[in-house]
């Protein structure tokens, strides 16, 4: 006792100094605004339609969608999407009269009087335009091939012609004739030329190659369509503007939209919220702090977590796009959870004090705030023990001596003095050491601010930075700290928050956890992302005496785990 006293003595004058130092890393952070990284997906959603990149670069591509002047989006989906049409290479622009949008594979415009989208006659306009010599010498396309047994024939009879080309390859025949509509994709063929290497049929609106040795695009006989949008783009059929990548378009209010999976949300929850949006100069916050954003299916997410003791009402997610700001309200509701009320013999008492309980608490939550990175975990959590349940999270306590009252933040499990205690989830050790309330305790970083803390541990074996993979030994059942028999104490926690940790057992978060892109904002992120965290905690535990009343181990009977 009297040790304890000392060092508790010490670790009340020094913890504000040892905090603050632990606090460089996030304070530095915030002085980078830069969001880190900050792609969503290669393409992602916008109202109506879709922004695509691959063909543009970082940041920067080409958006489609259907408006009132032309329905790109419907139109490039209900051709068969990027296998048939391609990613966009162009904005929309004029050619012709028509409303026009360039694609890898194929050309559209929009006739108005029909209302709809065809494919235009690229090669042709290649044609007149005079770009006949480029495309042999550069391309191998055939030459543009005028049939003079069409004149003055009807239109079956000038198909016949065309397709009279395909003859002298069965093999692109073939292939021609299989699409679905292929006279509204292709149009008909113009001409055919074997140059050896490859052997080429130029149609009005596509070109087929079939090359005669293995290429880095294609098998030796297979039959390809290339691209003839990039084709004419390269040639210089298409304006200069019209070509040159850029960033999404201006936002607007249904980019600020935001759905969230938990109307209302009970105390406690792991809640779910997606953007309607994808674009990368979004953001989303929860009382001031942004939150860091996953990307699935091109638009992004994240997780909000309540704690069991969070203020029923409402809370607000604000979103910011594009100078555009827009705050969605979400209902907590009241959870349903246990009473307990503890008598704590004299040799425990004093880990009762609340200047400790404060200063250990600021410890702890100083170290799972920061957002390190991308998701580690894969999969569900797993019980870091096997053993019977005890104290369930959220159990509303009173201690005495004091009339403390106490929220109890995760599930206990009673397992025997030495017993496995395995990871839940793949992560980074972010801290392992002893602490006075809680005993030998780790807190395993799972990224995303996704954090998993075992506490009141026999033995720790393993150290900080270490990374561990889910059902990894991490120690053994212990009763140091505040207990009075063997069990384990695990919390989960999201966004510094303690979390229900039982939802997280048959929930992965799957969006969350396999996102295509990840933005990590400033006042959210580690001024340097993964790198080991071991502070001088503000206590060290007093040495474990034999079990005595107080947080038990054993299963509930009249006095619960801690």
């Amino acid at each position: 006792m009297a040790q304890l006293l000392t060092r508790r003595a010490l670790g009340a004058s020094a913890f504000w100094i040892l905090l603050g130092l632990l606090l460089v890393g996030p304070a530095r952070a915030q002085e980078n605004p830069t969001a880190v990284p900050a792609a969503c997906a290669a393409d992602f959603a916008i109202p109506d339609g879709r922004f695509f990149t691959q063909a543009g670069g970082e940041g920067v591509g080409f958006s489609v969608w259907d408006d009132g002047d032309a329905r790109f989006w419907s139109a490039f989906q209900e051709l068969g999407g990027i296998p048939v049409v391609g990613y966009p290479i162009s904005h929309r622009f004029q050619q012709h009269g028509f409303t026009v949008q360039a694609f890898q594979k194929l050309v559209l415009q929009w006739d108005p009087g029909a209302d709809r989208a065809n494919a235009a006659n690229t090669l042709d306009n290649l044609h007149q335009s005079g770009f006949d010599p480029w495309l042999a010498s550069f391309r191998q396309v055939p030459a543009h091939q005028a049939l003079p047994e069409d004149a003055g024939q009807p239109f079956d009879v000038i198909i016949a012609n065309h397709l009279a080309l395909l003859d002298a390859n069965p093999d692109i025949r073939a292939e021609f004739l299989a699409a679905p509509n292929w006279l509204t994709r292709f149009g008909l063929p113009i001409a055919y030329q074997d140059f050896g290497a490859v052997r080429v049929v130029r149609a009005q609106r596509v070109v087929l190659q079939q090359w005669t040795t293995d290429t880095p695009w294609a098998r030796a006989g297979e039959v390809i369509f290339a691209n003839s949008g990039d084709i004419a783009r390269e040639a210089g059929l298409f304006p200069e503007s019209a070509v040159t990548p850029g960033p999404p378009g201006a936002a607007l209010p249904t980019d600020l939209e935001l759905t969230v999976d938990q109307r209302p949300a009970v105390q406690g929850a792991t809640v779910l919220a997606e953007l309607a949006s994808g674009r990368p100069d979004i953001r989303l916050s929860l009382d001031g702090r942004a939150l860091p954003l996953a990307c699935a299916d091109g638009a992004w997410q994240t997780l909000v977590g309540l704690a069991a003791d969070a203020e029923p009402g409402p809370r607000q997610l604000q979103v910011d796009v594009g100078g555009l700001t827009q705050v969605h309200e979400f209902q907590v509701a009241a959870g349903t959870f246990p009473f307990a009320e503890l008598t704590v013999e004299p040799d425990l008492a004093h880990l009762l004090d609340p200047q400790l309980a404060a200063e250990e608490r600021a410890f702890v939550q100083a170290l799972v705030a920061p957002v390190s990175g991308p998701p580690l975990w894969a999969g569900v959590f797993s019980i870091p023990a096997s053993g019977s349940p005890t104290s369930p999270y959220g159990e509303r306590r009173v201690f005495h001596p004091g009339a403390i009252s106490y929220v109890h933040e995760g599930d206990d499990v009673a397992a025997p003095l030495g017993a496995l205690v395995a990871a839940p989830a793949g992560g980074r050790v972010a801290w392992a050491g002893p602490l006075a309330i809680r005993g030998n305790s780790l807190i395993l970083d799972h990224g995303f601010g996704v954090y998993s803390v075992v506490v009141h541990l026999d033995r720790i074996d393993v150290v900080a930075g270490a990374t561990v993979t889910s059902g990894q030994a991490l120690g053994a059942i212990g009763s140091t700290g505040r207990s009075t028999g063997p069990h384990l104490h695990w919390e989960v926690i999201v966004g510094g928050v303690a979390v229900d940790p039982a939802v997280w057992t048959w929930r992965d978060f799957a969006g969350i956890r396999s996102g295509t892109g990840f933005r990590l904002f400033a006042d959210s992120v580690e001024a340097s992302p993964g790198a080991p965290v071991a502070p001088t905690p503000p206590a060290t535990p007093p040495d474990t005496g034999p079990p005595s009343a107080g947080e038990s181990g054993q299963p509930p009977d009249d006095t619960p785990a801690g």
